[in-house]
């Protein structure tokens, strides 16, 4: 979905919601307005995570080249924006009255409350949501879902049969990302048809809740056998579309790992800090412990070679997609077993 207007053309404006995929195309789309190509380097400051105000201040005041735009961006910003009282009135003040010659994006990647106390009840962002400067990507909830659905398939000149964007909405929830995709993979497997409840049915057994990391969860216990009859039978059930849904799995968990390894490259982090650089919820930050003894155990180079193995799957999945080889995602699943399982 494209980003409204009002978003995209306030210099000053803030993105904030659960949906990746939505937060990342706005962001683009924002930076695409503001930011001029050719000087970026330059004139984009890009602040680190979990920065505080005085830190957005400083970036804000920091000279452009050629008098251009200095251009900020506060990626993870969540910590500056739990409570209305708690933003300081010098980031008020640049807040309601922008510094001449600067753009900010502050990007939130939970959903911000209006309720009292909360940032989004308070000026200047209450302003903000009025103006149509505070873009929310949440999850859609269930009217706004089937709508969503309705629309991507529309955008891809795909029929659904009656009832099937309900059932899909219904099965998935409401995260904009994962009903994009899962439309998209529909679009594949319809080849040119009309999608039935049918091919619904097939399309998104893997996607389930019970069954989608069926996969994940065996390699991620260590169990190879287990993990190798999941692959073929998600293999066996969608050719298609499976091999990079579970690609998709395995690039998250990866992903977390070097975030971690990134995190700990900066120096000492608390707990909570090393949790929210992996983004970990509080209710999640249990999993840090699992992905520290993974890291421990593997170390920089074993990582190297995950990643490597991440980006060569990927490749040969998309490269060999007419030959349907398993073994890419096979040799994966071994690599896997052996970081997660110490095997």
């Amino acid at each position: 979905m494209a980003a409204p207007e009002s978003f995209v053309g306030a210099k000053y404006a803030l993105i904030h919601g659960d949906d990746s995929d939505g937060r990342t195309e706005a962001v683009q789309a924002w930076k695409a307005r503001h930011v001029d190509p050719e000087w970026e380097d330059f004139s984009l400051i890009t602040c680190p995570e979990g920065c505080t105000w005085p830190t957005v201040k400083s970036a804000l005041l920091e000279t452009a080249p050629l008098s251009s735009t200095r251009v900020v961006v506060v990626p993870h910003a969540d910590n500056i924006l739990e409570k209305a009282k708690e933003i300081p009135k010098e980031a008020k003040q640049f807040l309601t009255s922008p510094i001449e010659g600067t753009c900010l994006l502050i990007v939130a990647r939970g959903l911000l409350s209006s309720s009292p106390g909360k940032v989004l009840s308070a000026k200047p962002f209450s302003d903000w949501v009025k103006e149509g400067r505070a873009l929310k990507v949440g999850s859609l909830d269930p009217a706004a879902a089937i709508a969503f659905v309705e629309a991507k398939a529309k955008e891809l000149r795909l029929k659904l049969d009656a009832g099937v964007a309900r059932v899909l909405a219904e099965r998935l929830g409401g995260s904009p990302g994962i009903l994009a995709r899962a439309v998209e993979v529909l679009e594949l497997g319809a080849e040119g048809k009309a999608v039935t409840r049918d091919l619904l049915d097939k399309a998104t057994f893997r996607l389930g809740e019970q069954s989608a990391f069926a996969w994940s969860q065996a390699w991620q216990k260590g169990q190879l056998g287990e993990a190798i009859r999941c692959l073929k039978v998600a293999l066996e059930d969608d050719p298609d579309a499976a091999p990079l849904i579970l690609l998709g799995q395995a690039r998250k968990e990866v992903e977390r790992l070097c975030r971690l390894f990134d995190a700990r490259e900066q120096g000492p982090k608390s707990r909570q800090e090393l949790a929210f650089a992996l983004g970990l919820t509080p209710k999640q930050e249990f999993l840090l412990d699992g992905y520290s003894r993974i890291m421990d155990r593997i170390g920089a180079e074993g990582l190297k070679k995950l990643v490597s193995l991440v980006v060569e799957t990927d490749s040969d999945l998309k490269g060999g997609a007419l030959s349907k080889s398993p073994t890419p995602l096979a040799n994966l699943t071994a690599m896997l077993c052996r970081a997660w399982g110490g095997r």
